[in-house]
């Protein structure tokens, strides 16, 4: 039986898309990026050589062109933090998806737990905000396709992706995976970082797989929908 991925990317850090959007391109593959909805340059303040997305007007052009071309953003909170977070739950989710719809014109439907972090009143903020889907903690397995397997689409586990991962052992059959990507080059672009040559490997197998018709790769929200 067919299987089903789909990729996704936290944080907007600047080397997704510097360096695993072109990669991406070249494969046809297309995946979801969670945003955090703030202008400031990097990562959180500890973290100052983690350069992010600042909402620039080069950026949002950048984005625009992303969505048309098959990718879906989505929101990953206000701040990041998750004491700020916790304090102010609904404000992070409603907040969030306003501004990145205001900026990209578009309607954001998917968020993404800080931290793998999805606490009842994080997740009923979600709910209120008008998300249709979120994606959680880390999950050792996949999702059965067409199983009767209960399936939350408001805390979608996960697998963090590490340099050790192999395609063969990530494609499951019959299950739908979701992969979770941070930094796409070293420690200094952004957390748990992978190399570009680990990524163009993963990539080239992960389409080697979809084109001999064992594998199909969808956007999170494209997936969510064709399991419900």
């Amino acid at each position: 039986m067919q299987s089903l991925i789909s990729l996704t990317f936290d944080d907007g850090l600047r080397c997704q898309f510097e360096k695993a959007v072109p990669v991406l391109d070249r494969y046809g593959i297309r995946a979801t990026f969670f945003l955090i909805a703030n202008r400031d340059p990097t990562q959180e303040s500890h973290t100052d050589e983690w350069w992010k997305i600042d909402w620039s007007e080069d950026d949002i052009a950048n984005l625009k062109t992303l969505i048309d071309n098959g990718y879906e953003i989505g929101s990953h909170s206000l701040t990041h933090p998750v004491p700020t977070i916790q304090a102010n739950a609904l404000a992070e989710a409603c907040e969030s998806k306003e501004l990145i719809e205001g900026w990209l014109g578009t309607r954001v439907t998917s968020f993404c737990y800080p931290y793998y972090h999805s606490p009842a009143d994080l997740v009923d903020a979600v709910k209120n905000a008008g998300y249709e889907q979120a994606r959680g903690g880390i999950r050792a397995s996949g999702y059965a396709i067409g199983g009767d397997q209960f399936f939350d689409r408001f805390n979608v586990g996960c697998h963090q992706i590490s340099a050790n991962d192999k395609v063969s052992e990530l494609v499951l059959p019959g299950c739908w995976r979701v992969l979770t990507f941070h930094a796409i080059g070293s420690k200094e672009d952004g957390w748990a970082p992978i190399t570009e040559e680990q990524f163009e490997t993963l990539m080239a197998e992960l389409a080697r797989y979809r084109d001999d018709g064992a594998l199909e790769i969808l956007p999170f929200k494209s997936a969510v929908a064709r399991l419900q």
